[in-house]
């Protein structure tokens, strides 16, 4: 069975006549004077929710712990959630301002009929949605994978990354056996035997590699062939970002530009001493500092929007809608509103 088949028709009608370069409309151009330079800030007090790990949430802990919301003028409280599916339910609440969620997950809001937007990618997260199989799990070879237990949180995005594994190498992947499970039960039930592979996210990835677990793939990195001969693939691309209502950014786009300047502190820190970011990153996450250095090298820390996030989402979206984890999905056009973020970091924007 093809898990892959892709429904495009939605997708496409409205992103039709992107090339002509008008399909954006005014949710991609710069308004001028949107935000007052340095303006004060609307809104001093705002919660964020994210998820409990350096991938969604490594900048935003960062300003928090290094005072840079504070410089700011904003009164930041970060709320996490353990798992990344959870947070359109949790933004559907009505109650939430401001998240770091994925893409899909702004989709999974709008065809709720909420008016979200992504108004910042935060990072490229690819290679830290990976796969671990176990000592016993009897995987020497690719073609020992078929027909696998593979322990995983419904709807994670590393599933892609394991159906484009499969197509690589013939295997099948309506053999394989999928069974729910939340991230911290993961390791345990791959050391104990009762699944053969557990999928899911940094920092539950490396904490079963160090468990005995094989690191086997991430969405941009295999070691299939041999942990000697890791090759770069692209299985899976995915990216976090920062997400509000289109209302928020009516209403308090000074509230937004201050929260952008305490972020890109904070990424200019990551981007040249990734060392230094280590506590303050665990302090705020409540996450162990061994091995969080290697992690948040892993992840790739920018806020660039281009070619590969505007060519590559299109794919994962479609592989969602065929999955059933989206309905009918949202053109960029939809998804983002990048008037801010062109104000803020201009060269941020390459589209």
């Amino acid at each position: 069975m093809d898990h892959f088949a892709a429904n495009r028709r939605s997708f496409l009608a409205g992103l039709g006549i992107s090339a002509a370069g008008l399909a954006f409309g005014g949710a991609l151009l710069p308004r001028r004077g949107f935000a007052a330079e340095g303006g004060k800030p609307e809104v001093t007090s705002l919660e964020i929710i994210s998820v409990r790990d350096p991938q969604h949430s490594a900048q935003l802990a960062l300003a928090k712990e290094l005072g840079y919301f504070s410089d700011e003028g904003l009164d930041v409280t970060l709320n996490y959630t353990v798992n990344g599916p959870d947070l359109p339910s949790l933004a559907a609440s009505g109650k939430v301002q401001v998240l770091s969620s994925a893409l899909e997950q702004v989709a999974a809001l709008r065809e709720k009929g909420l008016d979200f937007k992504w108004v910042m990618k935060l990072s490229d997260i690819s290679n830290t949605q990976g796969v671990v199989i176990g000592n016993n799990s009897g995987i020497e070879k690719p073609a020992d994978f078929a027909g696998k237990r593979i322990g995983m949180y419904k709807g994670a995005a590393v599933e892609l990354a394991i159906l484009n594994m499969t197509k690589a190498y013939g295997i099948d992947f309506g053999s394989l056996q999928f069974i729910n499970m939340e991230p911290p039960e993961q390791a345990l039930a791959l050391m104990r035997g009762d699944i053969d592979v557990m999928a899911c996210w940094e920092p539950y990835v490396s904490n079963a590699a160090k468990m005995g677990g094989r690191p086997y793939f991430t969405g941009s990195r295999s070691y299939v062939d041999g942990a000697d001969d890791p090759k770069a693939v692209n299985w899976l691309n995915l990216a976090t970002g920062l997400t509000t209502t289109g209302d928020f950014i009516k209403s308090s786009p000074n509230t937004l530009a201050a929260l952008m300047r305490a972020v890109l502190k904070a990424n200019d820190l990551l981007a040249t001493d990734v060392n230094a970011a280590v506590d303050p990153i665990a302090r705020n996450l409540g996450i162990p500092k061994d091995g969080l250095a290697d992690i948040l090298s892993k992840n790739e820390y920018d806020t660039v929007i281009d070619a590969r996030l505007m060519d590559g989402y299109p794919v994962y979206q479609d592989w969602a809608i065929s999955r059933g984890y989206l309905t009918t999905g949202a053109p960029m056009s939809e998804l983002l509103d990048l008037s801010l973020l062109r104000q803020v970091k201009p060269d941020a924007v390459k589209i």
